[in-house]
């Protein structure tokens, strides 16, 4: 999974700030999903499938509008998929 804040989050004394990528298994200059808590905001756009999806369970239908994802994953698939269709 992958995803890249929007805006600055605070999390606990600290705000990791815009443009930060969060991901698991991070590399040099990224974010390890570990350490930071669970659900990110609604302001981490999701940068792959996995990702995009992890959003939709995270969020209930209701805030779906507000999740953002990133260039080329189909919302509508994610979507479907959440739902247990193909």
């Amino acid at each position: 999974m992958r995803f890249e804040l929007v805006g600055d989050w605070p999390v606990g004394p600290r705000t990791l700030p815009a443009a930060s990528i969060i991901t698991s298994g991070a590399h040099h200059g990224e974010i390890d999903m570990a350490d930071v808590p669970q659900p990110l905001p609604l302001n981490a756009r999701a940068m792959d499938e996995d990702g995009a999806l992890q959003m939709l369970y995270w969020y209930e239908p209701a805030l779906w509008h507000h999740i953002v994802f990133g260039p080329g994953i189909d919302r509508g698939a994610v979507i479907a998929k959440r739902w247990g269709r193909k």
